[in-house]
């Protein structure tokens, strides 16, 4: 009976990492459900560091926040690992021995410590480590140790099918980012044009409160923004004059063709939505979907705000940029109408960092 709730257990073990995004959302996962299963009051992972060979916290729980940050923390450098990589099955590790290891004093009240050690794929050591209660058995019997190689091995494979995904995703962004740097070189103005873009919309999302998470959204759907200009025809991307209605038509299907182009890679479902929304307008007049207000991705109307005051403050074929000062009288004018109220205004409150009173912000990119 108590194997078929091991089995049971770590088939849900299993089955909750398999929906885990990257090989963070992996680690705090393994925390978690470990301390669940083993009944641990807390629990953290350590995974070896592929380029200092140091162990390194991947995720802490149950911690309180001044004993997390220590232990987040903490770096253990390859010489010390030899009584953790030495032992093939779940063992114990009293806190004098775990003191030695990492080189500070006692980080659990006198607790000892359960180890699954895990061995990755290329030799790296990685291992889910368990705190035992002090009026709990300081020893570890069959039961335990099953079920903690069964926790071990499905975290392997966790980590692993992470690694191998988000390899393929950055080999994919990789190759978005050269066909992005092929436009460039047509286009120079492009190429300033999304550099800035990108830069200042990261301000824009830090000020509204963005976690890192969606920062990185922000900041690839503001570097492919423009990448569905990779299908407009030369002579439009390019015209030196005013485009014609059938080529501002033509021209105003790159949004949609950049969707086209990241979905390849599901993860990136939200990058895609903010990209073919990036020219949506807040009273639903933008396109290529006619989308108002909030309907609009807060990510998208921050990269249109940046994208127009870049426009209008630039030198182009057919024009000569407007003064800071006009561009910025005319995103407030705009308000309501193209853009959002609070992003114009947290956008223009950054003025002092974001460009100089009498520069145009092409100036300012580096």
């Amino acid at each position: 009976r108590r194997e078929a709730e091991h089995f049971k257990e770590l088939l849900g073990f299993s089955r909750e990492l398999a929906t885990a995004e990257g090989l963070p959302e992996v680690l705090r996962r393994m925390v978690e459900l470990s301390a669940m299963i083993l009944g641990a009051p807390r629990t953290s992972v350590w995974i070896q560091d592929a380029q200092t060979q140091e162990l390194v916290p991947g995720a802490v729980w149950g911690f309180e926040p001044d004993r997390r940050e220590r232990i987040l923390g903490l770096r253990i450098a390859p010489e010390r690992l030899g009584p953790l990589a030495e032992h093939a099955e779940p063992f114990v590790l009293d806190n004098a021995e775990a003191a030695a290891i990492h080189g500070v004093p006692e980080l659990d009240d006198g607790t000892a410590f359960a180890v699954a050690p895990i061995t990755l794929d290329g030799g790296r050591f990685c291992c889910i480590v368990a705190a035992i209660p002090p009026d709990a058995p300081h020893e570890l019997d069959e039961d335990h140790v099953g079920l903690l190689a069964g926790l071990a091995h499905q975290a392997k494979l966790a980590i692993t099918n992470a690694g191998t995904f988000e390899n393929l995703e950055a080999t994919f962004v990789s190759t978005v980012a050269a066909l992005a740097n092929a436009l460039e070189a047509n286009d120079e103005y492009t190429s300033s044009h999304t550099r800035w873009i990108t830069d200042t919309a990261l301000k824009v999302g830090a000020t509204l409160g963005f976690d890192s998470k969606s920062l990185k959204q922000l900041e690839l759907a503001a570097l492919f923004h423009d990448i569905g200009k990779i299908g407009i025809p030369t002579s439009i991307l390019l015209k030196p004059g005013p485009l014609t209605p059938d080529e501002r038509r033509i021209m105003q299907q790159h949004p949609e063709l950049g969707e086209k182009i990241l979905a390849p890679i599901d993860r990136l479902a939200e990058v895609r939505s903010i990209v073919r929304s990036c020219h949506e307008h807040y009273d639903g007049g933008g396109y290529p979907d006619g989308t108002s207000g909030d309907e609009i991705p807060l990510e998208a109307r921050i990269i249109l705000v940046c994208d127009a005051f870049h426009a209008m403050t630039t030198d182009r074929r057919y024009r000569k940029r407007l003064s800071v000062e006009e561009a910025c009288r005319r995103l407030r004018e705009a308000v309501g109408t193209q853009f959002d109220q609070i992003v114009v205004e947290v956008f223009l409150g950054l003025r002092g960092e974001i460009w100089s009173p009498s520069a145009a912000p092409e100036l300012l990119a580096s």
